[in-house]
């Protein structure tokens, strides 16, 4: 009778599947640690993008009807001092954020994508190059665009048949649905053959306002066919602030950015201070004949306007008017202290005076708009 002791083999084979374990457990304590490092160096990136990321809002340009008393758009110069690109997610003025804008180029030219201006929002993100610029244009009412083009019916054969195509000019080949889903886009189609007319859309054509595909119904429902030529304009708007949204000359502009980053820069802008003087001098004239005579004149003198935001004024021009009637208006007469040589004193009827200053970030400020005019008798 044999024995055969197998203890042994068990042995072996149970060491061999405490190594293989053994090995298995290192394999995933080793990709476990390789994970938790690539995690901590991608936070560490992270981190170290964060805090090199470097914007500075530089100036602003405000623009404005000269009579009225608050500001149209305005543009906001935004400088990358970092070696990397920063994308804006959102940027706001006094506290409101652009729903919509736009962005120039470092040359001024606006930024263009498939025949139309960008327009930027949370989804799409105006990109500020590294070392380099961007003017991001906030208008304070709603952005208007108006484009057209020729349909094109090369494809529809059977004029008894609904035709669709998509429309190569379509605002939506521009602005995506997925990018911009407020959109508001209105069409007008019109017959040039038959003199322009307007061709309603009722039984005759419809447009998908997501994918910008239009449908020529064909000859038994609607009265379009394909001998005729048609022209399309496109009204596309864009919401810029929730209105209303009155932006004052005379109080501080705070322009906040914050990117993709959730880095936030912000710089609060302050109108410069106008202040006007006014001197009165006599000549003394002496003709070729020897006579002596006298002739009052004025100086005007803005030697005591400043900037509170620590900068300095860029620009003084003054405006003077005489009985109502302009003499000068703010383009012919410039200078800190100026002379205004074409009012005559002897002549003159209830001279009044206005002085515009800007400063070096681009703030204006009017001293009509402040204290209000001079006025002389």
């Amino acid at each position: 009778m044999m024995y055969h002791d197998e203890s042994g083999v068990s042995v072996i084979i149970g060491t061999l599947m405490l190594i293989l374990i053994t090995i298995i457990a290192a394999s995933g304590l080793a990709l476990m640690v390789s994970g938790m490092q690539k995690e901590a160096m991608e936070r560490e990136s992270h981190l170290a993008a964060v805090e090199s990321e470097n914007l500075r809002i530089i100036s602003i340009d405000p623009v404005g009807n000269s009579t009225l008393m608050q500001w149209d758009s305005v543009n906001v110069t935004i400088v990358n001092l970092n070696t990397a690109d920063s994308r804006i997610t959102a940027i706001s003025l006094n506290g409101i954020h652009a729903m919509n804008y736009r962005a120039k180029d470092a040359s001024g030219d606006l930024d263009y994508y498939k025949g139309y201006p960008a327009e930027y929002n949370f989804k799409k993100r105006v990109v500020i190059p590294a070392a380099g610029s961007k003017e991001i244009c906030l208008n304070f009412t709603e952005i208007v665009i108006n484009t057209g083009e020729d349909l094109d019916l090369s494809g529809w054969t059977n004029n008894s048949v609904n035709y669709t195509y998509p429309l190569p000019k379509h605002p939506r080949v521009a602005y995506p649905y997925v990018l911009y889903p407020y959109l508001n886009c209105s069409e007008i189609v019109y017959n040039v053959t038959d003199g322009g007319n307007v061709t309603t859309s009722l039984n005759n054509y419809t447009i998908d306002c997501i994918t910008g595909n239009i449908t020529l119904f064909g000859s038994a429902y609607g009265n379009m066919n394909n001998a005729s030529s048609y022209n399309i304009t496109y009204t596309t708007r864009f919401e810029a602030f929730p209105l209303p949204f009155p932006v004052s000359k005379n109080e501080p502009l705070t322009v906040e950015v914050i990117t993709s980053l959730i880095n936030i820069f912000k710089r609060t802008f302050m109108p410069p201070v106008p202040l006007a003087e006014v001197q009165f001098e006599t000549e003394h004239l002496v003709d070729s004949g020897g006579n002596i005579s006298y002739r009052d004149y004025l100086i005007l003198d803005a030697s005591e306007s400043f900037d509170p935001d620590d900068g300095f004024i860029t620009e003084y021009r003054w405006a003077v008017w005489d009985n109502s009637t302009s003499i000068y208006d703010y383009n012919n007469l410039t200078g800190m202290k100026v002379r205004p040589v074409k009012l005559n004193l002897t002549t003159c009827q209830n001279v009044e005076i206005d002085l515009k200053v800007r400063d070096d970030t681009g703030m204006v400020s009017r001293l009509s708009q402040r204290s209000g005019n001079i006025t002389i008798p």
